[in-house]
């Protein structure tokens, strides 16, 4: 009789490990705090009510050719994707170029808005909330510029 017990607990241990795998193994349906504003804003015709922008724009390169390519977007492509609002009506490798913005934000807390882009550049507006002080876009500049990620950059005042 005892054996028939331990075939029943292992039985049962058996399912519940079974289902704790299948579980954990699952995809990955959530972003985290950080990814969430760059691929939020991205989605956005800014400014809106919610999320204004500065004035003068950055110029970036990024050191890998594949990230340029990923973030590749003329203005007129880039607002028809906005006008969707989702995901799914941008290119499916953007959203390796947006993991590099996602990067940029964790390292130094500037959160970028993509205005137009070509193989070898991107040019950038930050992006902030209207009821936040305008971010110091040329203290921005400096400490993008001096990561190791980016190979050229340069400032447009917006004058």
């Amino acid at each position: 009789m005892s054996s028939y017990f331990k075939l029943k607990a292992l039985h049962q241990s058996l399912l519940l490990t079974s289902f704790f795998v299948l579980v954990g193994c699952g995809p990955k349906t959530g972003m985290d705090d950080a990814e969430q504003p760059v691929f939020q804003i991205d989605q956005l015709q800014l400014p809106t009510g919610n999320w204004a922008l500065t004035s003068s724009a950055i110029q970036l390169s990024f050191c890998r050719d594949r990230t340029n390519e990923a973030l590749m977007a003329e203005q007129d492509e880039l607002n028809r994707w906005r006008l969707v609002g989702e995901q799914s009506a941008f290119p499916q490798n953007r959203r390796e170029g947006l993991q590099q913005l996602v990067e940029l934000y964790q390292a130094h807390d500037v959160l970028l808005y993509q205005l137009s882009g070509n193989f070898g550049a991107q040019w950038y507006r930050i992006a902030y909330r209207p009821n936040q002080p305008e971010p110091n876009v040329i203290e921005a500049f400096a400490k993008i510029g001096r990561d190791s990620r980016i190979c050229f950059s340069s400032l447009d005042d917006g004058e």
